[in-house]
């Protein structure tokens, strides 16, 4: 229990630094990536698809599999996202901060546990928790799309979110025809993405 404990650690101490390391940069990204494209630096989306990654990458080995290690990976660095964007920003003269409270802080919270078993459930199960995993990923990156596409497009642009919901399809699209065999895990997995992309954009509309 000792040894994997420390195991967990190590990984939750690296997905710290990745995550401040990222999130940091996406607040260079804010001011200099094109128009259409900033809001991926300050996205539920982008932040998502920035944690799924780091998730998938530590679970190729096998001290990050447990499930309590990849969701903690992933709450790790949903929340360092989130700081090293804040330290970052302030740092550059645009003050700006994440505590208890915050909006953001709680999405992070709730949503990184989440993030992190879906991006171990997609990386190394199979079946019906892979189909969960990757119906996680999609509907964030659908409903985001759809969120942004509704309620933002005006000041941001529409492309960022045309390509968030495009990535998401086409996540949802090659899982489905690559990755599961069976006919009720593909309609799971479409289903599930459907319901939560829909949840998403209520939820968020409501904010």
């Amino acid at each position: 229990m000792t040894r994997r404990l420390g195991h967990a650690l190590v990984w939750w101490s690296l997905a710290a630094a990745v995550g401040l390391l990222l999130g940091g940069a996406t607040s260079f990204a804010q001011q200099h990536l094109p128009d259409g494209l900033r809001s991926f630096a300050n996205s539920n989306s982008g932040w998502t698809l920035l944690a799924f990654a780091v998730v998938v990458v530590s679970t190729r080995w096998s001290s990050a599999r447990p499930w309590w290690v990849a969701a903690g990976v992933g709450l790790v660095v949903f929340h360092a996202l989130l700081q090293g964007y804040a330290i970052v920003s302030t740092l550059r003269g645009f003050p700006d901060s994440y505590g208890p409270g915050d909006f953001f802080f709680v999405v992070a919270s709730l949503a990184g546990p989440v993030i992190g078993l879906a991006g171990l459930w997609w990386r190394s199960a199979s079946g019906v928790r892979r189909a969960v995993g990757a119906a996680v990923f999609a509907a964030v990156m659908i409903g985001d799309g759809a969120w942004g596409l509704l309620r933002v497009v005006e000041t941001t642009g529409w492309l960022y979110w045309v390509l968030s919901i495009a990535v998401g399809l086409g996540f949802l699209a090659w899982t489905a025809s690559r990755l599961l065999v069976a006919r009720r895990d593909r309609g799971l997995a479409v289903g599930l993405t459907i319901v939560g992309a829909a949840l998403f954009v209520v939820l968020f509309s409501a904010v």
